[in-house]
């Protein structure tokens, strides 16, 4: 068996020296563990009678020494205590129902079980439904599958994220451990520790698609996911934890506009609850499910509220329904919320929708944010940018062309994108002549046009 706290140590100890140690809040009171007190026998046990099964023993050991776990990687900020643990459908039941589509996973088990790289890719979809959450979803999650079983007792392991795209399997929650201290040292720490992690034990050779083992006398638990009407009264609790919970469950629940059900009906008790909470998270869980359920052309009213909400949060979910739902009413919103400068990652989204709505109205607003030297977040001027091309706009357009002679060379590569995607027929002769601009970004960038040859920028 893995010895827990020497890796857990080691893990610690680097993680709180690498640039991740900014993102621990609030720090843990010693730098060399990340963890908490021990679980007990009563919380493994009421884990076990709330799955019905009995816990892996990699599993069940670590819990033993820490009952949850601070960060790991870039991916995962937390591990959850035992009593949080759940099925993997009761938050995500909109995730597990994408990802139970039928594929092409129909190797036999000796090769769906092949690890001899650590890891194996992709999953059966049939097992979605059957996995257990142990982490928080971040950028990815870490699961237990119960239908993935060593003779040993040991359940296969998932990170599981859309990018990586899917499941990295492992033989063993411990096997998915070490595999995250190494890939925290490749993507966030330091592989030049002299430390080597243990290796978990060898995986037995038959790895089969069996059942984990039950509690005696218990069944299963069907970790069935609240309906929306349930979780209702739950986004209005004084429980800040219940409400918490609530709101991941609804995020949950949500698929792809396109393939999911309208469902009128709840337009109203959401809108309702929308105007009166004051958690803005609730808020914005709100905004995101209305965006998802309400009936094709006239939008909530809800939905145009949104892009006044003091919080940003609230604010960017009414940003994403106006994809569905535009509404030129929301060019003024989205202006004074991109000169209140509050969040210039959002700030982007909003720029973007500007250009969506195409309304010349955005124009000085845009300008502006190109013009803005003062700003550090570099990215923006190239949205704003692209924003004025996009926009087409005679107003928008001179912009970009005077924007071409700017002392600051990020204003200058903005005038560049911007005017690549503008379609207006001085733009190829404007760029040829930034040729011999000082900047060499500002130069590569303005001998490539669209469709034409590769960027290496």
């Amino acid at each position: 068996m893995i010895d827990w706290t020497e890796l857990l140590r080691h893990w610690s100890t680097e993680l709180m020296a690498s640039d991740l140690a900014a993102g621990i809040d609030p720090p843990p009171e010693s730098p060399d563990w990340l963890g908490y007190e021990p679980a007990t026998e009563a919380d493994i046990t009421a884990l076990e009678a709330k799955l019905g099964l009995l816990l892996p023993p990699s599993y069940a050991s670590f819990l033993k020494v820490t009952n949850g776990w601070r960060r790991t990687t870039f991916a995962i900020n937390r591990l959850r205590p035992a009593a949080e643990v759940d099925w993997f459908r009761v938050e995500n039941e909109g995730w597990v129902e994408v990802y139970s589509e039928p594929d092409f996973d129909d190797l036999p088990d000796e090769e769906h079980f092949s690890y001899d790289d650590g890891s194996a890719p992709g999953h059966r979809p049939a097992d979605m439904r059957h996995l257990v959450q142990v982490s928080d979803v971040d950028d990815g999650v870490l699961l237990l599958n119960p239908r993935a079983v060593t003779p040993d007792g040991e359940w296969g392991a998932w990170f599981f994220a859309n990018w990586v795209p899917g499941a990295e399997r492992y033989p063993s929650f411990a096997h998915l451990m070490v595999g995250q201290f190494r890939s925290f040292r490749h993507t966030g720490g330091s592989e030049s520790h002299t430390w080597v992690p243990p290796s978990p034990p060898a995986v037995p050779a038959t790895v089969k698609r069996r059942a984990a083992k039950p509690v005696a006398k218990t069944r299963s638990a069907k970790g069935l996911a609240p309906t929306i009407e349930e979780l209702l009264p739950q986004l209005e609790s004084p429980d800040a934890d219940v409400r918490d919970r609530a709101v991941r469950t609804l995020y949950g629940k949500g698929r792809v506009r396109a393939t999911g059900k309208r469902r009128p009906d709840l337009v109203e008790p959401l809108s309702d609850l929308f105007a009166r909470s004051g958690d803005p998270a609730v808020r914005a869980a709100c905004i995101s499910t209305l965006t998802e359920l309400a009936e094709d052309g006239a939008a909530p009213p809800a939905l145009f509220a949104a892009l006044t909400a003091p919080d940003p949060g609230v604010v960017l979910n009414g940003i994403y329904a106006l994809h569905y739902f535009p509404d030129p009413r929301a060019v003024g919103p989205l202006c004074r919320f991109i000169e209140s400068r509050v969040n210039a990652l959002y700030n982007e989204n909003a720029m973007s929708a500007l250009a969506d709505l195409g309304d010349p109205a955005a124009v000085p607003t845009l300008i502006d944010v190109m013009l803005d030297t003062g700003n550090t977040f570099d990215q923006s001027f190239g949205t704003a940018g692209v924003a004025l091309g996009r926009l087409a706009n005679p107003a928008a357009v001179e912009a970009l062309i005077a924007a071409l002679d700017h002392a600051d060379a990020r204003v200058r590569l903005a005038a560049v994108v911007g005017l690549d995607v503008s379609g207006d027929p001085r733009a190829p002769a404007l760029l040829d002549g930034m040729a011999s601009d000082p900047d060499e970004t500002v130069r590569r960038r303005a001998g490539h046009r669209t469709g034409r040859w590769p960027y290496d920028g």
